[in-house]
């Protein structure tokens, strides 16, 4: 059984901590065993979510030498700052557990990351490829040949079609669809319900059916 450590004390706990029930449920054995929550709001130490201890700070993961760490950090207020993150603590990308829900369908030619997150209902599609700490929320598809970078983040209801590429720290909100071949810059955001049929820059804010731009931004230069 693996001992997992989660970083981060938000209400992203709860899904996680559903989908580790899952994977134990469909198991003979359980596989996972939830050990303690890492979190560097002060106010959350001492504290328990659905039995699991609150420890202390996220600088504590050297005290965990025989466990996974699951980076539950990921919204869209974080987005652009969770690579931060990662690379601030340091650890080998092995020390990090991708949690995949035991109904998602996920070809066999298909990578996955360390670190990523599959929620339920998800379908992954032929020579897909999710790098890194990406996550793809319930009830989302992604097509074949299709790539998330890193740190990418799917939400709920989202259709990513073949060839399609989501840039690294890219938000895709809720019941949008990335067509055939497009490519997402760095750091962009899609806004719930928006048609993406062209190729964006990265720093983009894109809404609406056809998409728009509605704004750019600055993307962190070390993302």
């Amino acid at each position: 059984m693996k001992d997992l450590v989660f970083l981060g004390a938000s209400t992203a706990f709860f899904e996680l901590m559903a989908i580790v029930k899952a994977v134990n449920n469909a198991n003979a054995a359980p596989k996972y065993r939830a050990l303690a929550i890492l979190d560097d709001n002060v106010a959350t130490h001492g504290r328990e979510m659905l039995g699991v201890p609150v420890a202390g700070g996220l600088e504590r993961v050297r005290e965990y030498p025989g466990a996974q760490f699951v980076f539950g950090i990921g919204s869209l207020k974080t987005r652009l700052v969770r690579h931060a993150v990662v690379n601030r603590l340091g650890l080998d990308s092995s020390r990090y557990e991708a949690i995949v829900h035991p109904s998602a369908v996920i070809d066999e030619s298909a990578v996955i990351g360390p670190g990523c997150i599959i929620h339920p209902g998800v379908c992954i599609g032929n020579d897909a490829e999710l790098g890194s700490f990406s996550i793809v929320a319930v009830n989302s598809a992604i097509g074949p040949f299709a790539v998330l970078e890193p740190y990418a983040m799917v939400t709920s209801l989202v259709a990513v079609l073949s060839s399609a590429r989501i840039g690294k720290s890219v938000f895709v909100g809720s019941c949008s669809c990335v067509t055939e071949g497009v490519s997402i810059g760095r750091g962009s955001m899609v806004g719930a319900g928006t048609v993406v049929s062209r190729d964006l820059s990265e720093g983009c804010f894109i809404l609406g059916n056809p998409g728009r731009i509605i704004n750019k931004f600055d993307v962190p230069p070390d993302l």
